[in-house]
């Protein structure tokens, strides 16, 4: 069985269903070093839903639980980001008020 990884604002979260266990990694520069070095953690039940978000259900009797909104590629309606942009050097120097 594959691994399904989601993406939500913030972060990239991968879980392996056939270990029932999860990582979570913020997003930015670096991920795929970051992503190989995450800890695993463990969880009873993914619950995700196509559109917008999913839960992630730690314990069996479903005291404990993770939920998060999906990111979208497009403009996210949670977050306003419309992806990656590229920026030129004078725009840098411009958001850092140079």
């Amino acid at each position: 069985m594959e691994n399904v990884t989601l993406d939500s604002c913030h972060s990239r979260w991968v879980f392996d269903p056939e270990r029932q266990r999860y990582r979570r990694v913020p997003q930015g520069p670096g991920l795929t070093r970051r992503l190989a070095v995450a800890e695993w953690h463990p969880y009873h039940e993914l619950h995700v839903d196509p559109y917008d978000s999913f839960t992630v259900v730690l314990n069996e009797a479903g005291t404990r639980m993770l939920r998060s909104w999906r990111h979208t590629k497009d403009v996210c309606p949670q977050c306003g980001l419309t992806g990656t942009e590229q920026l030129s050097v004078d725009d840098i120097a411009q958001v850092e008020g140079g």
